[in-house]
C-alpha cells in the first residue's frame, strides 16, 4: 500500500494525505477523519515526517541545496521568452519556491546545448522541465535520471518518465463547447495550430469538444493549421498567408459556421484581422472563444473574445508542490499526473 493508493481510496490528492499524516491544519476536519480512517483500515504505516525546525523547509530529508532547476529545450527558448502564458507559469514556480525558502536555476538543453554545469554536477535538488527532452543527448537523460523530475505543461515523455502537472485539457474542450452550445450555435469549429496537437496533447481538447457537441446535437468540425517551424508570437508574412489560406479553404468547405473555439490566444490574435479581411464580422457573423487568457494578446481585439483561463500560475505552484512531495517520498513508484481545472472568463 502506498500513499498514492490511500489518496485514491479517500478521493483526495496524495498531497492532502501527506498533510493529514503531518498534522497540517490546512485540511478540513472531515477530510482528515476520512483519510485517517482509511489509513487505519488498510494498515498503511507512513514514514515518520522529517523534523521541521522552522517555516522554511529546505533542510528536510531529500533537500540538500534548496535549489531546483527549470530546464527548457533550446529550440523552445525563444517561445519561453515571448510567451505570456509561460511567464505566468514561471511566476507561480518562483512564488512557490520563495515561500519554501528555495531558489530556481534556469537553463536550456538540446542536441548542441549541454546541461548547465550546476545541474550536471548535482548542485540542485530536483528539476522541472518544459516542454520536453526530445532532442537532448542520451548522456543528458542519464544525468537527469538521478534527479526527481516534474514536467510542466507537457505531454508524456518516453525518454524519461516522470510526474506531470498540466491543465485538464478535457475540461478546456468541454468549457468551450458548453459556452457555444449555450449561445445557441449549431455549427461550430475547433481551430488549432498543428504544433500544439503533438507537444502538449491538445487532442484531448478536441475529443472532449467534439463529444460534448455531439451530445447537444451540434455539428463540430476541426481545422488544423500547419505551423511547423512558425512561431505565433513573431511577425511572419508566410505564416499569416498560410493561416489565411487554411481558414479560407476550411470556411469554404463548412458554410454556416457561427461559433469557433481557437485553442490559444496567440492564434486568435492572428485570426481576427484575417477574418475581417474575409468580410466576416466577429461578434455578429461569428462568435469566437479563445484560450489561455493572455491579456496582452487580447487587449487590442474588438470585440474582445471570451477566453478560458488555464490558471498558469497555479500550474507552476503545483509543479513545485509535486516536486517537493516527490523529494520527500522518493520510494513512491507510481507516476502522477496532476491536472488543474480551467475557468471560463
Amino acid at each position: 500500500m502506498s500513499i498514492v493508493q490511500i489518496a485514491k481510496l479517500a478521493g483526495v490528492s496524495h498531497t492532502t494525505v501527506s498533510r493529514v499524516i503531518n498534522n497540517e491544519p490546512s485540511v478540513s476536519p472531515e477530510t482528515a477523519i476520512r483519510v485517517r480512517a482509511i489509513i487505519k483500515e488498510t494498515g498503511y504505516v507512513p514514514k515518520p515526517p522529517a523534523k521541521r525546525p522552522g517555516p522554511r523547509r529546505i533542510r528536510e530529508a531529500g533537500f540538500k541545496t534548496g535549489n531546483i532547476a527549470f530546464l527548457t529545450s533550446s529550440e523552445n527558448l525563444k517561445i519561453l521568452i515571448n510567451s505570456p502564458i509561460m511567464t505566468n507559469v514561471l511566476h507561480g514556480i518562483e512564488e512557490a519556491l520563495a515561500s519554501n525558502g528555495m531558489s530556481m536555476i534556469q537553463g536550456a538543453v538540446g542536441a548542441k546545448r549541454p546541461l548547465p554545469p550546476i545541474v550536471a554536477k548535482g548542485g540542485v535538488d530536483g528539476v522541472i522541465v518544459w516542454p520536453h527532452l526530445d532532442d537532448v543527448s542520451s548522456e543528458t537523460v542519464e544525468i537527469l535520471r538521478s534527479y526527481k523530475v516534474v514536467y510542466v505543461m507537457s505531454a508524456a515523455s518516453e525518454r524519461l518518465s516522470a510526474d506531470r502537472v498540466r491543465v485538464n485539457h478535457g475540461k478546456v474542450g468541454r468549457l468551450a463547447a458548453n459556452h457555444l452550445a449555450g449561445k445557441g450555435h449549431r455549427n461550430i469549429a475547433y481551430v488549432t495550430p498543428s504544433s500544439l496537437m503533438s507537444r502538449i496533447n491538445l487532442c484531448d481538447r478536441w475529443t472532449a469538444f467534439s463529444a460534448l457537441a455531439k451530445e447537444h446535437g451540434i455539428n463540430a468540425r476541426q481545422c488544423v493549421i500547419e505551423q511547423s517551424h512558425f512561431d505565433l508570437m513573431e511577425t511572419d508574412r508566410d505564416r499569416d498567408l498560410l493561416i489565411q489560406k487554411t481558414l479560407g479553404e476550411f470556411l469554404g468547405e463548412n458554410e454556416g459556421l457561427t461559433g469557433m473555439f481557437v485553442t490559444c490566444d496567440a492564434l486568435t490574435a492572428k485570426i481576427y484581422p484575417i477574418l475581417g479581411n474575409m468580410g466576416i464580422r466577429i461578434g455578429c457573423d461569428l462568435e469566437i472563444v479563445s484560450c489561455n487568457n493572455e491579456t496582452s494578446l487580447l487587449a487590442g481585439l474588438e470585440p474582445r473574445p471570451v477566453s478560458i483561463d488555464i490558471q498558469p500560475e497555479k500550474i507552476g505552484k503545483k509543479a513545485v508542490e509535486q516536486l517537493r512531495w516527490r523529494l520527500l517520498h522518493p520510494d513512491e513508484e507510481d507516476q502522477i499526473t496532476i491536472e488543474v481545472s480551467p475557468k471560463l472568463l
